[in-house]
């Protein structure tokens, strides 16, 4: 009888151990999903990502987390495009940039992160770019007055679209703020009927919903 109790306390003990360790795992994993990669020089992980996602319409959304405009804007994308638009290829690449306020990675990463709710949809990917490299390459792309810094902007992309040593051109785009055609200026359920477009031109129409 003593031996069967202590069997089952043994057995006991290693399913508790098992789980703890399974759960310890799972708990690290998901940490490790909090992290928002960043980008380099290249603008990878971000180029490869894109690249990969060839034959999907694709919207790079290039926004400050502490700015309220750009907030609202990653809500307005969640909330029109996305909610709007199930097909599945649809992809959203959100790159959290330091603009109006000093941010150092590790702020721009908690401010990331915190801000990604906003845009919570399972197509969408987040990066942060701590040294405002999207900004600057998309600046001369969009021809951003003054040279400043491309960022509070939405850029679609077509299924064709490929990213080589520069990134690519938008095949429409949209953006908050002031220097530009008014047309251009964010409207979800616009940029949504833009998406549904590229969509239904691709080879697969099929997909698009």
């Amino acid at each position: 009888m003593k031996i069967q109790l202590m069997r089952k306390g043994r057995a006991s003990m290693l399913l508790t151990l098992f789980s703890a360790l399974f759960l310890f795992n799972a708990l690290q994993a998901d940490a490790q999903q909090q992290i928002l990669p960043a980008l380099d020089q290249k603008l990878d992980p971000l180029r490869t990502r894109f690249n990969q996602d060839v034959g999907k319409v694709r919207l790079i959304v290039i926004v400050d987390p502490t700015c309220p405009p750009c907030r609202w804007g990653a809500s307005e994308i969640q909330k029109d495009v996305m909610e709007a638009v199930r097909s599945d290829r649809l992809a959203v690449y959100v790159v959290w940039i330091p603009v109006l306020n000093f941010q150092d990675e590790p702020t721009l990463q908690k401010n990331g992160l915190k801000e990604s709710s906003r845009l919570s949809d399972s197509r969408a990917i987040h990066y942060i770019d701590p040294h405002g490299f999207s900004g600057k390459e998309y600046s001369s792309i969009l021809n951003f007055p003054y040279h400043s810094p491309a960022w509070d902007v939405y850029l679609a992309f077509g299924p064709e679209a490929r990213w080589d040593n520069l990134a690519p051109s938008p095949t429409d785009w949209m953006y908050q703020g002031e220097g530009f055609d008014r047309s251009r200026l964010l409207d979800g359920r616009k940029m949504a009927e833009a998406v549904q477009k590229l969509l239904a031109n691709s080879p697969n129409r099929s997909a698009a919903h």
